[in-house]
């Protein structure tokens, strides 16, 4: 293991005085920050509080000055050897940055002003036996012992214990979960919770994690990758608002903005279109904006956003001809094919040719780049959206949107699919398009639920369903270069 020798012989030490390095509780009076909010009213009386030292400050042989942090505050405290048996005296002469402590005395203020701690009960909460990098504070600048992001990713406790700003994203982020539900239960939606291990896989276009039951006869099962159509069937068996915040598996690729597992809200609404739903995005997202930062404005990456409502709004082929220079309906067959290439020598151009998949294409290569502020993509290809409507006017297209935020697409929604008959036809093709096609790259084709269609084949109102990606919308909120820095436990490499 890796403990470090000398810290090893303390907690031998420890043992050998007699003294539990390890005890089972402590109570405390008050949070650290409790006591700075309410020190004129604590002055100089009795408070229990603990905390991991940060700093140990020796004067002489008798008495200690150190800093201790609990979970969001620090505070000096003072310790005289008079006031403790030998015992206590020589536990505290084998503490170390790191160790875990429970202070019990009356708070009062230093000649320089500083609040602290006279520390008249001691206990050891935790002896530490590797030593933690504490980070040290020079006026307004704070500095890190440890920079390696590799090392902070891979021991997350150890970013959260040297860097508050780190915590501080965790907890954002538990604040906009928070805030999600409460506008979605003040809406009236009910949530829900859906098999993460499923017998079949679909609600995205994504290779899963496959795995076996021993139970069920070594039948093969996926990890989820959506919870769209398991929502759906809630919908079709009677309730007509439903939402789940879960985490998605897709077993592919991983960058700034993609992590193999990720947290994915997605809500359905009976008796609703896309259009509905677009104003219902619009207003979660920038009430949590608001909400979160204070203001509709937000800095991400020293680029100011604007979710102040409405956002801008633009069909996928109006986007791709203003922005990427690309008339695609004035385009034929042949013509789109050399643009492709022109782009993407490399491109392999599906066969049966399908312009959806080009339109996809074009607007990955020459329009994402340029989404920064908030938009909504709109009335998609239905080619690449089987679960979706047809646009009512332009059988070619579907009622989709895609909304946007700095280079980053934070959603999905549909006026869903309820024809059974056409749901299935159109589940069939694509996994016949996935059999020609995707598996000659290794990728699994998309199976057909026949349980989903029989669902909707009992009736089905009429739904809009939306999908919210949670980490890169915290991404945005607490200004996040990476992904990885608002998981809290990213999927790494194995540790050599």
């Amino acid at each position: 293991m890796p403990f470090h020798q000398d810290l090893l012989e303390k907690r031998q030490q420890l043992l050998d005085l007699g003294v539990n390095p390890y005890p089972y509780s402590f109570a405390i009076s008050h949070t650290l920050t409790e006591l700075r909010d309410r020190s004129q009213e604590l002055m100089e009386k009795e408070v229990s509080v603990a905390g991991r030292i940060t700093a140990l400050r020796r004067q002489g042989q008798k008495v200690f000055f150190a800093d201790i942090e609990d979970f969001d505050n620090r505070m000096q405290v003072y310790l005289k050897q008079q006031d403790f048996s030998e015992q206590i005296w020589q536990t505290i002469l084998l503490l170390d940055i790191g160790d875990w402590v429970g202070i019990k005395g009356p708070l009062f203020a230093t000649k320089t002003g500083e609040l602290t701690i006279w520390t008249k009960e001691f206990s050891l909460l935790a002896k530490s036996v590797i030593r933690v990098p504490i980070s040290k504070e020079k006026g307004d600048k704070k500095y890190y012992q440890l920079s390696d992001s590799e090392t902070l990713y891979r021991q997350r406790y150890l970013h959260w214990i040297t860097d508050k700003k780190a915590r501080e994203v965790m907890l954002v982020r538990a604040k906009i979960l928070s805030s999600i539900r409460r506008f979605m239960e003040g809406r009236g939606f009910l949530e829900v919770t859906t098999p993460t291990l499923e017998l079949s896989y679909g609600g995205a276009s994504a290779r899963p994690f496959e795995t076996t039951v021993h139970a069920l006869s070594q039948e093969k099962a996926y990890m989820r990758i959506s919870p769209e159509l398991s929502l759906k069937r809630f919908i079709v068996g009677g309730f007509p608002k439903v939402y789940t915040i879960c985490q998605n598996f897709r077993n592919e690729g991983i960058d700034r903005s993609h992590n193999p597992e990720f947290t994915m809200m997605e809500w359905y609404e009976a008796f609703t279109d896309y259009n509905y739903q677009m104003d219902q995005f619009e207003q979660l997202v920038s009430m949590l904006a608001k909400e979160i930062t204070g203001s509709y404005k937000v800095v991400y990456q020293d680029t100011e956003i604007d979710f102040t409502p409405p956002w801008k709004r633009m069909t996928i082929l109006d986007a791709i001809k203003e922005i990427g220079k690309v008339d695609v309906n004035a385009l034929s067959d042949e013509e789109l094919k050399k643009k492709v290439h022109e782009i993407d020598p490399k491109y392999q151009i599906i066969e049966p040719f399908s312009r959806g998949h080009i339109v996809d294409f074009l607007f990955s290569n020459l329009c994402e780049e340029h989404m920064i502020q908030p938009t909504f993509i709109l009335d998609h290809p239905l080619a690449i959206s089987p679960l979706t409507k047809k646009k009512r006017g332009n059988p070619d297209l579907v009622e989709r949107f895609e909304p946007f935020v700095m280079r980053m697409e934070i959603g999905n929604a549909y006026s869903e699919l309820t024809d059974p008959v056409e749901q299935y036809e159109r589940l069939r093709q694509q996994r016949e398009f996935d059999a020609d096609n995707l598996k000659k790259e290794g990728t699994v084709h998309h199976p057909v639920d026949l349980d989903f269609v029989r669902a909707i084949g009992m009736g089905m109102p009429p739904t809009g369903g939306v999908g919210l990606g949670i980490d890169r919308l915290v991404m945005l909120l607490t200004n996040q270069h990476s992904i990885r820095d608002v998981i809290a436990f990213p999927l790494l490499r194995r540790e050599e």
